[in-house]
């Protein structure tokens, strides 16, 4: 099932930091009901030693303005941001910089486990009013998607970065991450076999199908996304 939770401000729009991901993971947390975020956190669903989570959530729906600067300064003032409190990036270590949602935001809040996507939906509906980076927010609607239908050949196009990485050793016995390209057999290898984890974790019994994964219209300088984590 998924679930398309929608966001707004009680002001002029929503201000959030250029790499928001970590943020939105961390709202959706705590947003879950407390046994379910200390289980999730803690154990997840375990299957040979390994531990998945079961949902995902996709990037921010609507495109944000990149502001900095004066235009920025001007923007907190309108929003009533303290002017103490500081968007930063990694990039840019001496200019603040941030994302300015005109109408609110939006994202993708998607699971296999049903009782996942109903504490969540629960919980969000009865959020009142909160206070999130010094600006007000609030809930502005909940929506449950209907399940889309799959057939055996079909075109995905990704709402979010899909990263499939191995962590290597190298001849100096430091571990190093290889993140694999998707024209790379292993790319899709790889995937295959973690779906195969997730759907046993799903169904209970091993699958009988192949999962096969070849890009379309993919180019590396453009479509790399490299996020910075706070």
């Amino acid at each position: 099932m998924r679930l398309r939770i929608k966001y707004a401000s009680k002001e002029k729009g929503l201000l959030l930091p250029l790499h928001y991901n970590s943020l939105l993971q961390a709202w959706l947390y705590n947003t879950f009901s407390n046994k379910i975020a200390k289980f999730l956190h803690r154990e997840g669903f375990s299957l040979d030693k390994r531990h998945f989570k079961l949902f995902v959530f996709s990037r921010i729906l609507e495109k944000g303005e990149k502001v900095h600067g004066k235009e920025l300064t001007l923007l907190k003032s309108d929003l009533g941001i303290d002017s103490n409190f500081i968007f930063k990036t990694k990039r840019s270590m001496n200019v603040e910089e941030a994302l300015y949602f005109r109408d609110g935001f939006s994202f993708y809040f998607s699971s296999p486990k049903n009782f996942l996507i109903e504490d969540m939906a629960r919980r969000t509906v009865l959020q009142s009013g909160f206070v999130f980076l010094n600006q007000n927010v609030f809930v502005e609607s909940v929506e449950v998607l209907q399940t889309p239908t799959f057939s055996k050949k079909i075109k995905i196009k990704m709402l979010s970065p899909v990263a499939i990485y191995t962590t290597i050793e190298t001849i100096n016995a430091k571990k190093l991450t290889y993140y694999y390209s998707p024209h790379e057999k292993e790319f899709s290898i790889l995937a295959q076999k973690n779906a195969e984890k997730k759907y046993i974790l799903i169904n209970g019994v091993k699958s009988n199908g192949n999962l096969k994964i070849t890009p379309l219209y993919f180019n590396e300088k453009r479509n790399r996304s490299i996020i910075l984590l706070p």
